[in-house]
């Protein structure tokens, strides 16, 4: 889980960030995902008064941009693509290192972790994951496959995936 991060308020007092989970009608889909955001006092808009009594969500631009990934990434999962989580528990099962499993599925050594940290960037990509970490046989064949890592790893890492963990 990500560190809570200090936001400054329009007085500079540092803030908590703050995350709630909601729920939005996106391309047609209900999606729920986490949100980031931090509280300040509410101003009126037309006064441009401040009022102390009252807290009020509001965005860096920062946030702004984690919570559109955020949708985008929900977005994808719910059409097919594996879940950040979804690649991070397959790996620990099996025992694979994301730069391992990002030269098995034949993409660049970061792609794997990138994706772990900040989301899926392709359907395409999120489906192929979720493909072979639903099908240890694909998986499989990729290791067998793969000219980029030696021979004994091929073969722990076979094992491993034979191997079915209860």
């Amino acid at each position: 889980m990500m560190e809570t991060k200090k936001v400054l308020t329009r007085e500079n007092i540092p803030t908590e960030e703050l995350t709630t989970v909601v729920e939005k009608l996106y391309k047609g889909i209900r999606l729920k995902y986490t949100e980031v955001y931090y509280l300040d006092f509410s101003v009126n808009e037309e006064t441009e008064n401040v009022d102390k009594n009252l807290k009020e969500k509001y965005y860096t631009k920062t946030q702004m941009e984690r919570n559109i990934q955020a949708l985008k990434n929900a977005y994808l999962v719910a059409k097919g693509a594996a879940s950040p989580k979804e690649i991070i528990d397959f790996r620990l099962k099996y025992h694979i290192s994301a730069s391992t499993f990002s030269i098995i599925l034949g993409f660049s050594k970061n792609t794997i972790s990138n994706i772990e940290n900040e989301g899926i960037t392709s359907l395409s990509t999120g489906r192929l994951i979720k493909m072979c970490i639903e099908n240890k046989k694909i998986i499989y064949d990729y290791v067998q496959l793969c000219d980029l890592i030696d021979n004994e790893k091929k073969e722990e890492i076979s094992k491993r995936l034979m191997v079915e963990n209860t």
